[in-house]
Formats: C-alpha cells, structure tokens, sequence
C-alpha cells in the first residue's frame, strides 16, 4: 500500500529532475550556438561572450556532477553509467599529476598552467557531459549533429564576413581572417562532410520537404568546405574527399538511387564551381610544394627531445603549462604543438599518451558496438576533425573537439532511435 502511494511522488519527481535537466540542455545549446556567433576557436583575451558560454555549460553539467568529476569520486560516478571508471581514473590522475608537475616542480606561469587545463577538460569533456545528457529526455544523438553542424556553418560564414569575399571568390588566393582561424575549428571540417552525406543520406524522390532539406544541407556543407579551400587545408580537404568515397562506395551496395543522386551532385558542384575548385587544387599543391609538414616532423623531434631529457621527464611529461622550442614556429618558446599526440607526450610524458590513447580506443570501441550503415554518415563526419586534431592541428584544443567526441560516445545507442524524441540516449552498461 506504501508503495502504491509513493509511486505517484517518485515519479513527479523524476519528472522534475527531467524538466530541470531539459532546461539545462537547452541552456548547453545555447551555449555552443554563442560560441559560433560570437567567440572563436582560440580567443587570445576571452570576455563576456566566452564567460556567458562557460557559465551555461556548468549549470548544464551541474557543479555536484563537476566536483565529483575534478575531485575523483569514483565510486560515485560509477552510478553513473556512462563512462568506465579506468577512463574516469585516468582523467584524474592527468589533470592532477600534471597540475603538480607544471605549478610545482617545474614551476610554469599560472596563465599557460590554464591555458593547458582548458584543453585537456575538453578533450574529456564527455565525462562531464554524458551523465549530463543522461539525466535529460531529450535525444542528444539526434541533436548533437546537427548544432555542431549549424555551428560550422556559422563559423564559415562569419569567414566569409571578416575577410570580405562571396565563396565564389574562393580559389584566387589564400585568405586570412586577422587571427580567428574560424575555419580551423572542429565543427566547419564536421559540417563539411556531414551535411553533404546527409543530404543524399536522408533524400527521398517522392517528399518535396526531403529535397528542399537535401538542397540546404549542402548549401551549408558547401560553405564549410569552401571555408577550407579558402585557408588551403590540405588534410580536412584530403579526408573529406575520402569521407565521401567511402560512403558512396559503401551506400552504393545499398541504394543505385543514393549512387545516382550522389554522382548528381558531383557533376553539378563540377560544373557550377569548375573555377573555385581547379583554382583552389592549385593553390594546395602549391602549398604542399612550398610548406610540405609544416615542420610537424620537427616538432615531434623537439618533443621526443625535450621528453627524454630524463626519465622523470620521459614518464611525467613536463606538466601543464610547460614550455618548449618549437621548429614548426620558428623556434620560438610556446606552450602548444600541432597535434594531441605530440601535446599529451610533452605535458604528459609516456603516462599522458597511454591515459589519452586507452580514452580515444575506448570511445572508438563504444561506437563499433552498435554501428550499423545508419551512424555511417555520423562516424565519417566526426573521423576528419578527431584525426586532424590527432595529428596535425592545434583543433583539439577547441570547444568544438570535446562536442565531436561527445557524439561519437552517443553512437553507443540504439542506432535505431536517432531519429526518435523521448527517450534516454546513454543506456547502462
């Protein structure tokens, strides 16, 4: 009898905490779509609009859920259910050790202290955000696409506005948009190949609301692509024009028609931009020609150096904050690398690359689990961004890079719900 007449109580509570957690989520949202109109991947002074974006993000996250993430309380996150604890653990022990490391025995400036606690909590972002996403009703996996989409155009378009020329323009020269390096976040390579996918993806002949979709998603793909043509990104470019072979490859087995639309597009994108892109091919090689690595093997080198001073060093890292000569520029004294491997090697020695590298095998495994031909375009849309911040840029210590790890975490759903509203989107492992 009790039980009977608490039921109704426990449920309008769930239902409270639920309501909260929605607002909260619509909050986070808002948060990213700030970020693409107003802040930029790498802001030199942040100011209003970037404490604004952080104070959203916490209320979403919510601060109980931050401490226990920051102060390693593992047995309480384990309740949890997203994210194993080895994984929770390992974040810990980097954030901590590499605080000691950098602000005590190596004695960093506190500003490049934070500058290097900042990336490394968005790299792990989905430990905060994924209980999150949780306690919700809404269907992050269904949504998270598509803002970090939205947010890619924004960003293309915001290019577009700063340097001052159409995307027909594209091509005729390099371009350069005074230090907000707007094309280089995460979400404009996302957007580049995840709308055009999914504009054959979602296409059917019979519904005009379907082509009417189609033609804006690659509207927007096509800025976000013409963006990187525009600053001459060899490997997002590279990645993408693989991303799209391997789908039309692979849905070909699936659907002549999808192969038909898709040959379609290319045909026409040929014609209609026939000079954008041969100009713009050009302009690639010609960098290829005169920049070749950029220097990244060089830097890895100073690195590998600067970590094998010791086996302190070699183990440890030279914690957050840590400075280093770096030949990609010019030699000069600086605090990042060009990629997260070479990042996590210098700040985190040996241990730094082991916790990062078991994380991204982890998330990558997570997603293998339930992928069907469904979360294809969503696998290859996120594959350009994770490698290039991997490996060759500085994106991976963007906003942007922890909200693309954080779909890719949501993959781990029932592919078959991504386009269903209501449900729980993290189930219990």
């Amino acid at each position: 009898m009790n039980h009977n007449l608490s039921f109704p109580a426990d449920t309008l509570h769930n239902r409270g905490r639920s309501s909260v957690a929605n607002l909260g989520g619509f909050g986070f949202i808002a948060a990213l779509l700030l970020y693409a109109l107003f802040s930029s991947p790498f802001p030199a002074e942040p100011g209003i609009a970037e404490a604004l974006i952080a104070v959203l993000l916490i209320l979403f996250v919510s601060i109980p859920t931050g401490i226990i993430v920051m102060g390693g309380g593992f047995s309480l996150y384990r309740h949890y259910g997203t994210v194993p604890v080895v994984i929770h653990a390992g974040f810990f022990f980097l954030l901590w050790i590499g605080l000691l490391n950098g602000g005590v025995v190596y004695g960093w400036d506190m500003t490049d202290i934070i500058r290097d606690l900042i990336p490394c909590v968005y790299l792990f972002v989905p430990l905060l955000l994924l209980p999150a996403m949780k306690r919700s009703t809404l269907n992050w996996l269904a949504i998270l696409p598509w803002i970090i989409s939205v947010m890619g155009v924004i960003l293309s378009i915001r290019f577009y506005v700063v340097v001052q020329i159409s995307p027909l323009e594209v091509g005729r020269m390099y371009y350069f948009d005074n230090f907000l390096y707007l094309p280089y976040d995460p979400s404009v390579s996302f957007a580049g190949v995840f709308l055009p996918i999914m504009a054959v993806h979602t296409w059917k002949s019979s519904s005009p609301f379907r082509w009417l979709g189609s033609l804006v998603m690659l509207t927007g793909g096509f800025l976000a692509l013409g963006s990187l043509m525009a600053v001459a990104q060899r490997a997002p470019l590279a990645l993408a024009m693989l991303c799209f072979a391997v789908y039309f490859i692979v849905s070909s087995r699936k659907s002549m028609n999808k192969l038909i639309i898709g040959l379609i597009i290319l045909v026409a994108a040929g014609m209609l931009a026939q000079e954008q892109i041969s100009n713009s091919f050009e302009l690639l090689v010609s960098k290829q020609e005169d920049f070749g690595a950029n220097g990244k093997t060089d830097e890895l080198a100073a690195v590998l150096a600067e970590t094998s001073a010791s086996p302190y060093s070699m183990l440890l890292g030279v914690g957050w904050g840590g400075l280093f000569h770096d030949p990609a520029v010019n030699n000069i004294l600086v605090s990042y690398t060009h990629s997260a491997v070479s990042f996590f090697l210098l700040k985190g020695g040996l241990i730094g690359i082991a916790v990062l590298m078991t994380y991204l095998v982890w998330i990558l495994y997570r997603a293998l689990q339930r992928f069907t031909i469904t979360m294809l375009p969503y696998m290859l849309a996120a594959f350009v961004p994770v490698i290039i911040g991997l490996l060759f840029q500085v994106s991976y210590k963007t906003l942007s890079y922890g909200m693309i790890l954080t779909m890719i975490c949501l993959i781990h759903k029932d592919p078959g719900s991504v386009h269903s509203g209501g449900e729980k989107n993290i189930p219990r492992q």
